[in-house]
Formats: C-alpha cells, sequence, structure tokens
C-alpha cells in the first residue's frame, strides 16, 4: 500500500476543488478529435496476442517510446462504451500520447457483452496486466511498475483492476497465470465503481430494456444482487488497493464514486479528483480537453509509478 505524502495530499485536496482546463461556455466550445498518427519518437505493434480464450485470442497495440534503455513503467489504456460497444482504437490517442511521455502503453480490448457477460472483461483486463509481467523484460518493462487508465466502462474495469486482483473469479485462464494481475496505480475517468446502488442500479429497475448493465450481467440487479454488489469496485477496497485518482467532467457528476474516494482515504491510500472545466461525459476524447488531461495523467502517474 502506498500511503498519501503530505505533498500528494495538498495537490489532490486542491484539484478535487477547482477545474484544472479554462475553456468557454460548454456549447460554445469547438471540440476536435486528437490525432491518432504515430509520433517519431513512437513505436507500434498492432494486434499483440496476450491472451487465449479458448479459439477466441485477445489483442492489444503496444505503444514503446524510443529511447526506451531500461525497466519503464507500463500503463493498461482500457476502452469505454457502456460494456457492449468500442474497441481498442477508441483510446489510440491517449495509449500514444502517454507513450510520447515515456511510458509503455498497451491500449486492449477486452470481451463485450454481446460476446460473453461478465465476468470475461475484467478476466480479459486482468490477463492484459499478467501478460505485460510475463513478457516483462522482452518489452523493457518494469513489473513492478504497471498501471492502468480507462474510461466510462473502462473506468469501472479500471476500479475493478486495481480493487480485486486478489478475487479469483476474475482471473481467468487467460494465461500467464502464474502472474500477478495486480497495479500500483489507476486512473478512472468517469466509471462508476458502485453498481448495486445509485444510476447503474436504478437503470437496471426502471428501465431494465435499455440498462447496459442488464445486457453485460445477464440479469436484473433484483435477480442477481449480489453479482452486481461482486462487480462493484467499493465493495473491494483495501488496504492493498494501489492510489486511485478520479478525473471527470463538470456536467458528468463529478460526485460520483465519492464513496470510493471516502473509503480510500480512510485507509490512507492517495487518491482525489480532478473536475474538467465545461467538460461532458467521454471529454477525454476530444480536444481542448484531451491534451490537458493527458499532462494530469503523466503528473499523477510520475508521482504513484516510481
Amino acid at each position: 500500500m502506498q500511503k498519501i505524502s503530505a505533498a500528494a495530499s495538498t495537490f489532490l485536496t486542491v484539484v478535487a476543488m477547482i477545474a484544472t482546463i479554462d475553456c468557454r461556455a460548454d456549447e460554445q466550445i469547438e471540440r476536435t478529435r486528437p490525432g491518432t498518427d504515430l509520433p517519431p519518437t513512437v513505436t507500434e505493434k498492432l494486434d499483440v496476442v496476450y491472451a487465449s480464450n479458448g479459439a477466441r485470442q485477445m489483442h492489444l497495440d503496444l505503444f514503446t517510446p524510443k529511447n526506451v534503455d531500461g525497466p519503464t513503467p507500463a500503463i493498461v489504456v482500457v476502452h469505454g462504451g457502456g460494456w457492449l460497444n468500442g474497441d481498442k482504437t477508441k483510446f489510440r490517442a491517449m495509449a500514444i500520447a502517454l507513450a510520447s511521455r515515456g511510458y509503455i502503453t498497451a491500449a486492449i480490448e477486452y470481451r463485450l457483452g454481446g460476446e460473453a457477460l461478465f465476468p470475461a472483461g475484467i478476466q480479459d483486463c486482468n490477463a492484459a496486466v499478467r501478460y505485460l509481467r510475463a513478457h516483462a523484460k522482452e518489452l523493457q518493462i518494469d513489473s513492478q511498475r504497471i498501471g492502468a487508465v480507462g474510461g466510462s466502462a473502462g473506468g469501472h474495469l479500471v476500479g475493478l483492476m486495481a480493487t480485486a486482483p486478489h478475487v479469483a473469479e476474475f482471473q481467468g485462464t487467460g494465461g500467464n497465470q502464474e502472474q500477478s494481475s495486480e497495479l500500483q496505480s489507476a486512473i478512472v475517468l468517469a466509471g462508476p465503481l458502485e453498481l448495486a446502488t445509485g444510476s447503474v442500479a436504478d437503470k437496471s429497475r426502471k428501465d431494465p430494456e435499455n440498462s447496459n448493465a442488464n445486457k453485460w450481467f445477464g440479469k436484473t440487479i433484483d435477480e442477481d444482487l449480489e453479482l452486481y454488489k461482486r462487480a462493484s469496485p467499493l465493495r473491494h477496497v483495501s488496504r492493498a488497493t494501489p492510489p486511485i485518482l478520479f478525473m471527470a467532467g463538470e456536467f458528468d457528476y463529478p460526485e460520483r464514486n465519492e464513496a470510493t474516494r471516502e473509503r480510500l482515504r480512510a485507509l490512507g491510500i492517495e487518491t482525489g479528483i480532478i473536475v474538467v472545466k465545461d467538460g461532458k461525459h467521454g471529454c477525454w476524447n476530444w480536444e481542448p480537453w484531451f491534451t490537458p488531461m493527458a499532462e494530469d495523467m503523466d503528473r499523477f502517474f510520475q508521482r504513484t509509478l516510481n
């Protein structure tokens, strides 16, 4: 466990109260997609097989800084899409941006709800971490410095990766079982870490036909409350949980996950939230928010992947 240093505590208290990006009024902001072309400082290796589930092979895209000359921290990048949509290219820009800042990054695919029900998705995420550890030497990864970042549904999965590596059900049999899937640091971008109460639970009950959680679990909350609890990262927070930074747009319910932050603080684990001015859900995939958010991620990972 990493305790909060005085400097880190001050930093995270401040950013919880301010907006880090000064933009114009939301409706007047011109949004643009960040570039996904590979910069000259980064190399890529696409569609690397990191796990196998029967005949189904799981793939990741690996991005490596060209100046790597020794064990380097790695970051698993987990896309969003409501547990039912999206692919690893959705967060390609983020993976490249972090690689250009000195990390080896892996943008991963995972089985979505239309292919396999929970816990298949979290099993894939954990298998990706195990793959990086198993191949750390050849990939020049420091196996003791692996973090993860994810947005929306990907944020939920990253939260579960961070809080529940000890849960055997979430590991699966994708490969490299001798390796640990523990993270040393995590960033959650507007992902729900409590599913048994709040908005996810409410939609499961009040609008069951349109509930992504119902489709992902294959059950409503009233059919299997314990399953929703088990899938909630908040329920797994312990003294072994690594530092977790939360980031959310000003218009994206930044109060979400306050219970998790309270639990982390009570245990002395570094946490906090950066509220992004004028940001809506998914602002991390758009300029003018993308670059400043990547810089904030870098600052957090620099401190916690040390």
